[in-house]
């Protein structure tokens, strides 16, 4: 299995390192007058359609400010977690949001600009299960329901691997699944469920105490090789994270701090 996967790897950083090439460049981004980005809109707060059908959220303000800052239009392009990696490779997409999580295997295949937010990940469960620490879930009687293809799935399986997981294709669905007690709980950054706990008012949720596993940081991901692309964005960043419009932007749509903040760094 690990052969595999890292086969697999190898393949995908060959065509990855090949597609680089034909990834737009900067020049021919501000020549074409849009940037193309990928957002997930089953992440709210971070992209979602309001009820004008239009794409909102914290990523989507991210997104349109930089693309003023640069002078062009933000291109919205829907990805999933399944398909941010290689839209990119395929060079349908300039850069990619959608809770791009910053990782070493990922870093084979993409590359990434400096952190615009965390996620710290934490077990949502309801009060109807008994457990009060994550560590108690470490059980055949515990499922978990995550989304196929994030980053919570390996750490769960590497901090609990005795619990059972539920594969879904959103975070909606995957609170759906605890709310109507198909699951047991959710291992996620608040962030990406915090919005839907509302649709279930019936249903008394409570978070245990402590983060399961390390702390993670989101980006931009972008082709291998665009470097004056990846060094403007990371430029254009550093700007927007020291003059605060980050983190209001991101109490705005999460109603509160985040767990980890992110402390912007001139060096990149």
């Amino acid at each position: 299995m690990r052969r595999t996967i890292g086969l697999l790897v190898l393949t995908l950083a060959v065509v990855a390192a090949a597609s680089s090439a034909r990834a737009r460049t900067l020049d021919q981004i501000l020549s074409s007058g849009e940037i193309r980005v990928g957002v997930n809109p089953n992440y709210p707060p971070n992209a979602m359609y309001n009820n004008k059908n239009q794409l909102v959220g914290f990523e989507v303000d991210v997104a349109e400010r930089l693309a003023k800052m640069l002078g062009v239009k933000a291109a919205f392009v829907v990805v999933n977690p399944a398909s941010r990696v290689p839209f990119i490779v395929a060079d349908k997409i300039d850069v990619v949001m959608g809770g791009m999580t910053r990782t070493p295997d990922r870093a084979k295949v993409i590359s990434f600009s400096v952190p615009i937010n965390t996620e710290a990940p934490g077990v949502l469960t309801t009060d109807a299960v008994p457990y009060e620490t994550p560590a108690q879930m470490n059980t055949p009687r515990a499922t978990f329901a995550e989304v196929r293809g994030t980053t919570d799935v390996p750490l769960l399986q590497r901090q609990l691997p005795q619990a059972k997981i539920l594969f879904l294709e959103d975070w909606a669905d995957a609170v759906r699944a605890v709310a109507d007690g198909r699951a047991t709980a959710v291992l996620a950054d608040p962030a990406f469920y915090s919005t839907l706990l509302g649709n279930f008012p019936n249903v008394k949720w409570k978070v245990l105490k402590g983060s399961v596993g390390q702390v993670y940081y989101d980006c931009l991901g972008l082709a291998m090789g665009n470097d004056a692309l990846r060094h403007w964005l990371n430029v254009a960043l550093f700007s927007l994270e020291t003059e605060g419009f980050v983190e209001k932007d991101w109490e705005k749509w999460h109603h509160a701090a985040m767990v980890v903040p992110v402390v912007p760094q001139p060096y990149f």
